[in-house]
C-alpha cells in the first residue's frame, strides 16, 4: 500500500505535501470559514488521518479480493485524493452547474438553518435539517408563522432567502441564554449543541461515558484511544511510545 502527497500519477506525483498544503490545493480552505475572512484551515489534520483510514479500507478490500481471486494488488491513495473526497459535494455541484462554491461560515449551502448562532452569552449550533424540524424550531423561537411563510416554509425557499432568515433567527437567539435555548430546543426535539472548547468537551458526561481516554502503561500519560470498540470493548494501548534510542540495540544489531 502506497501513500502519496498528490497521487501516483500526474505532473505533481513526486511533490511532497503536508496537510495544510493539501487543504489549500484541494479546495478545502476555499469553502471553510466566513465569506468575509481569508480561506481557513479546518483546525485538524483530517487529510493525514483520513488518508491512513483509506489505506486501511483499501488494504482490507484487497485482502478480500485476494480471498476471492487468489491474487493480490497494489493499493494507492494520497492526501490530494482525500482532500478532493472531503469536498465531493461541492465538486459535484461545480461539475453540474459550473458554479464555484463560496464559504458559508459555520453554515451549509443547502440546509437552513444549519449553523452556529450567538445567544445572550455563549454560542450554540442549530441544525433544523428538514421542514418538520424547522416548524418545531420556529415554534420554539416564538414565531410559528415562519414555518408557514412562503419565503421560509420549504427547504429550498429557506436556502433562497437565507440572507433574510438568518438575521431574524439570530436576533431572537440573542435575546436569551444558551442554556435556555438548548433546553427549549431539545425539549421540542430540534437537534442542537453547545459549541464546546476542548476543556468543555473533556469535562462532559458523554466524553467520560464512552471511555475514550486511556492511560499509557508505565507512564501515567493519558491520551485519546482508538475510536472503535469490539464487542463493546475498546482496545487498550499496549505500551507507550518508545523513548529516544530505546530500541537502537535491537534495530541496529540486526543483520
Amino acid at each position: 500500500c502506497s501513500v502519496w502527497a498528490f497521487g501516483y500519477q500526474g505532473p505533481m506525483r513526486l511533490k511532497p505535501g503536508f496537510d495544510p498544503l493539501l487543504q489549500a490545493y484541494g479546495g478545502m480552505m476555499s469553502v471553510t470559514g466566513r465569506p468575509e475572512d481569508p480561506p481557513t484551515f479546518c483546525g485538524a489534520s483530517i487529510n493525514d488521518k483520513a488518508t491512513g483510514m483509506f489505506c486501511v479500507i483499501g488494504a482490507l478490500a484487497a485482502l478480500r479480493r485476494r480471498d476471492r481471486t487468489g491474487k493480490g494488488c497494489i493499493v494507492d491513495t494520497s492526501l490530494f485524493e482525500t482532500a478532493v473526497h472531503w469536498v465531493e459535494g461541492q465538486v459535484n455541484n461545480h461539475l453540474a452547474t459550473g458554479e464555484v462554491p463560496k464559504r458559508h461560515g459555520t453554515g451549509g449551502a443547502v440546509i437552513v438553518p444549519y449553523q452556529v448562532f450567538e445567544t445572550a452569552d455563549r454560542p450554540l449550533c442549530l441544525a433544523a435539517g428538514n421542514d418538520r424540524l424547522w416548524a418545531r424550531c420556529a415554534k420554539v423561537l416564538g414565531h410559528p408563522e415562519w414555518a408557514e411563510d412562503p419565503r421560509f416554509a420549504k427547504g429550498a425557499q429557506r436556502v433562497r432567502n437565507k440572507a433574510e432568515l438568518i438575521p431574524m433567527i439570530a436576533a431572537v437567539l440573542r435575546g436569551n441564554t444558551r442554556a435556555h435555548w438548548l433546553a427549549a430546543l431539545e425539549a421540542a426535539g430540534v437537534p442542537c449543541s453547545p459549541v464546546n472548547d476542548i476543556g468543555e468537551l473533556a469535562a462532559t458526561e458523554q466524553f467520560a461515558a464512552v471511555d475514550i481516554v486511556q492511560t499509557l502503561p508505565g507512564s501515567g500519560v493519558r491520551v485519546v484511544g482508538l475510536p472503535i470498540s469490539f464487542d463493546r470493548k475498546r482496545p487498550k494501548s499496549r505500551r507507550p511510545a518508545p523513548r529516544l534510542g530505546e530500541h537502537n540495540k535491537e534495530v541496529l544489531g540486526r543483520e
